[in-house]
Parts: C-alpha cells; structure tokens; sequence
C-alpha cells in the first residue's frame, strides 16, 4: 500500500497500453501524451483509426462529438480498448451521457480513470459474445 503511494501509477500503466500495441487517436490529445505512447510503441496513428488497432483513444469535447461512437465500435475487432477521454465536471458533457454513448453503440464499460488534471477517460471493450 505504502508503495502504491509513494510510487503511484503513470497515466499509460493506468490505461494499459501495453509496448508494440497498435494506437490510434482521434481528436485533440496533449503533446504529452503522444510522447509518452512514443515510449511504447512506433506504432501511433493520428486523426484515423488503423486497421487492427489494440488502443483507441477519442477525445470528445461535447455530446455531439459522441455521434462518432458507432462508427468507431465498428471498426473494433477482438480485445480493441475505446477510451472516451472527455472533460470533468461539465454539463454540456457527463459521464452518463459517454456511458449511454458507449453502450448505445453496444461496447460493455469496464474501467474509468482519471486521464487528466481536466479530463476523465471511460474504457469501453466489445463484448465477450461479439469478439
């Protein structure tokens, strides 16, 4: 316990992204972030989802942005991780609302973590019977 203190979780170990995973973004994610996946792998793609990707990571800064969710759950094969990062604390945009977004487009929530001093990222899978 003491360690976990003293020697907390980085913000990739907290997400899972495991080295060599297939990454793709889409949205706006701070210069940190890219420079922390390019620690871990080569393989980072920007503003498009690749064939095979293992991470998905969407920004969406508002309930409109979460119309994409369907077309993103489409493109997920196997054991592909979504994360929906989105702001903390707004009402134009909660947490129910990337819930009901994830599930609507028929991927299971399984985690949420803080992403962020001003962000909060929910981690949507397919579920088992779909993969």
């Amino acid at each position: 316990m003491v360690r976990q203190i003293l020697h907390p979780k980085s913000r990739i170990e907290k997400l899972g992204v495991k080295p060599g995973a297939r990454v793709s973004l889409l949205g706006n994610f701070d210069a940190e972030l890219l420079t922390e996946l390019g620690g871990l792998t080569k393989s980072v793609s920007t503003g498009k989802i690749v064939a095979d990707s293992d991470w998905i990571f969407f920004a969406a800064d508002s309930k409109g942005d979460l119309d994409g969710i369907s077309k993103i759950s489409k493109s997920m094969q196997g054991a592909a991780v979504l994360w929906i990062v989105y702001p903390k604390g707004q009402k134009h945009i909660t947490e129910n609302d990337v819930l009901a977004a994830g599930r609507k487009a028929g991927l299971k929530d399984v985690k949420v973590v803080g992403f962020s001093p001003t962000h909060t990222a929910l981690k949507f899978v397919l579920p088992v019977s779909r993969r």
